[in-house]
């Protein structure tokens, strides 16, 4: 495995969960323990299509990064650490909670890891 792969796998999971944001949004929020409204549908459908712009750019970054590669490597790390606290607040504040939590603070906290070890062998 190498970084552009790293990418490749986290483009995959935006674009499954964008998937599951605009096509099922009640499914995906009430796997969370969400209460769903149609407010929380808007939400849901707007950051399913965030999910997919993300997936683009995850897709595309190793292309456009040529030799600054790591450092991008080392970005996206910082941004699943990010990702990882807050979903871990909600999880401990007991916002969210289920399957939908659960399996994405593991799926980043792991993608987050492997852009961090893989930045650092590119150098």
């Amino acid at each position: 495995m190498n970084l552009r792969t790293v990418f490749r796998i986290g483009a995959i999971i935006f674009l499954i969960n964008a998937l599951g944001l605009l096509f099922s949004t009640a499914t995906f929020f009430e796997m969370a323990n969400l209460t769903m409204s149609p407010s929380l549908l808007t939400v849901g459908q707007f950051v399913g299509v965030t999910f997919l712009i993300l997936a683009l750019l995850y897709w595309r970054t190793p292309d456009l990064a040529g030799q600054g590669i790591a450092s991008f490597g080392q970005l996206f790390a910082i941004f699943h650490g990010l990702w990882v606290l807050i979903i871990g607040y909600h999880i401990v504040s007991g916002q969210a909670s289920g399957a939908t939590a659960y399996g994405n603070i593991i799926v980043t906290a792991i993608i987050g890891i492997l852009f961090l070890v893989y930045s650092k062998k590119s150098d």
